[in-house]
């Protein structure tokens, strides 16, 4: 079986996909003996490719949204940090204010 065959999702294999399916219709029992064997591989073959191009689009994308990601979660944690060394700062001119009192 193959995944859905929809021409947006597919686009370099749609001729291979109609070929399939006419040599379906025109060979309602022959393609039960391996008629249309040979186009199925080829659109088998195609859809691999297909898959394989999206993959690495799609791992390029996700390592850029995760740089990005990244980057900001940095950039929040140094401004953690210095907000917590400027409460700390409060703190200890509060604490050494008490001890002159």
């Amino acid at each position: 079986m193959h995944p859905a065959l929809a021409d947006h999702l597919n686009p370099g294999c749609v001729d291979l996909v109609e070929r399939l399916m006419s040599c379906h219709a025109e060979n309602r029992w022959a393609k039960f003996f391996g008629k249309c064997n040979a186009l199925s591989e080829a659109l088998n073959k195609c859809l691999g490719e297909e898959f394989e191009e999206r993959r690495k689009k799609q791992l390029v994308e996700a390592r850029a949204r995760k740089a990005r990601v990244k980057a900001i979660w940095d950039e929040t944690k140094a401004d953690d940090e210095e907000h917590m060394a400027f409460e700390r700062a409060q703190r200890e001119r509060a604490r050494a204010q008490q001890n002159y009192s």
